[in-house]
């Protein structure tokens, strides 16, 4: 099996997958634009070390990052070399477990997104199941208890140079500040072999509310259950985190698991609302909070940046983030944050342009007649205040702005829209 798995036609898909991502690299300074020469060079001997079970894992840089609803989250970040064997295992034990995977689950599956989890959502609060099950499983990634997982594994693999690699890297150790310490559960977030190790765990859980008869969806450890009355949705909420908390030995954080109603759940980002036909999909409000931190961080006054890169950088944030939820009715929040970007793009324009003679100068080449341009550049007004007053509104418009290369939300949204609709 791990002959398999370290087929030259594997090992260069995998070589390839980890390259694409250009990711950062681990411990020992290897970067991604250096492991094809590493692999010309030393594959034989690595592969054979491997083979032999002398390979011997590197420890995981760990690095963390702010989770959206607060708290931080671990990121583990493996070296190049264990990324690449990782992702070749990933490879080789997929075709193994897709089959036999839950059709709701969503969470980092070929051919399986975020917005097919929020169109299966609509349609049981379509259904009528309108009390909403939100399971948080608290820090997941750094719980799973390595006996259980490997337990599962071997019921499918029965390699044992495969399982015993696989057991070396969930116990490699974790590099911080210089110190290694060991680990005795959990799989770093980060590493290409952890999501689908989570989804060979919480398979379990599929198939529990599937024998139960329970609507659901999951997405990697988020995992919402959809029931038609408090009464039911009470009942599930208490024998399904007993079941979670004694059968899969992960802990519910049970001050983030809620039952909610369609308008109060969240799921991916989205939530929903009441419409004419029925429930619909929207923007949580936290998301918009997110992005509007997002833009201001982007946009300060005294950005490093030239105005052109900048927008660059906003244009790829808006592309990402409207395509993502494509899915809700958003024209208003496309507006509003809309208002908000341009609003501090003029802010920062006055801001650097400083001096009244500057200000003159550049409200001129924009078009503002004398009279005008002499007040407004010795106004005492502050920048915030100049940047939503008409004079810069009429100047620098939404259509200056998109003819100078930046792209905002609601038109991007818009255009979005549009394509979707000829499509069907």
């Amino acid at each position: 099996m791990l002959e398999k798995i370290l087929d030259i036609r594997n090992i260069e898909y995998a070589c390839k997958q980890v390259v694409s991502k250009q990711g950062a690299g681990g411990v020992d300074g290897m970067q991604t634009d250096e492991l094809r020469d590493f692999l010309n060079a030393n594959w034989q001997h690595f592969r054979s070390e491997i083979l032999q079970g002398n390979y011997e894992p590197c420890a995981v840089r760990r690095v963390e990052i702010p989770k959206p609803k607060g708290g931080t989250r671990m990121l583990g970040i493996p070296t190049v070399k264990d990324r690449l064997i990782q992702q070749a295992i990933a490879q080789w034990m997929t075709s193994k477990w897709e089959p036999e995977f839950s059709p709701y689950s969503y969470g980092f599956r070929k051919g399986k997104n975020a917005h097919q989890a929020v169109k299966q959502a609509e349609t049981y609060l379509n259904e009528g199941k309108t009390y909403v099950i939100e399971l948080d499983l608290e820090k997941f990634f750094d719980e799973v208890n390595h006996d259980k997982l490997m337990g599962l594994l071997c019921k499918k693999l029965r390699d044992r140079s495969t399982l015993r690699l696989i057991g070396k890297y969930l116990r490699s150790g974790i590099m911080e500040g210089g110190v290694v310490s060991a680990r005795e559960q959990g799989t770093p977030q980060g590493s290409p072999l952890s999501p689908l190790l989570s989804n060979i765990l919480l398979d379990g859980l599929d198939k529990e509310l599937k024998r139960r008869g329970l609507s659901f969806v999951r997405y990697a450890d988020d995992c919402s259950i959809y029931v038609s009355s408090p009464k039911a949705a009470e009942r599930v909420m208490r024998s399904i985190t007993a079941y979670i908390e004694t059968e899969l030995l992960l802990k519910v954080n049970r001050s983030k698991s809620k039952i909610s109603r369609p308008s109060q759940s969240t799921l991916l980002g989205y939530s929903f609302y009441w419409g004419k036909t029925g429930w619909k999909p929207r923007i949580a409000p936290y998301t918009m909070k997110k992005i509007k931190r997002k833009v201001r961080t982007v946009l300060k006054r005294n950005m490093p940046h030239s105005v052109q890169s900048t927008f660059t950088q906003l244009s790829r944030i808006v592309r990402g983030w409207v395509n993502y939820f494509l899915l809700a009715d958003g024209k208003r929040n496309m507006e509003i944050l809309d208002n908000l970007m341009c609003s501090r793009i003029r802010t920062i324009f006055w801001h650097q342009w400083k001096r009244p003679k500057t200000r003159r100068r550049k409200l001129l080449q924009l078009g503002v007649d004398k009279r005008r341009a002499y007040m407004w550049s010795n106004s005492s007004k502050g920048p915030c205040r100049i940047g939503h007053s008409p004079i810069m509104h009429t100047t620098i418009s939404h259509k200056w702005l998109d003819s100078n290369g930046l792209l905002r939300f609601y038109r991007h949204y818009h255009q979005r829209k549009e394509i979707q609709l000829s499509l069907f």
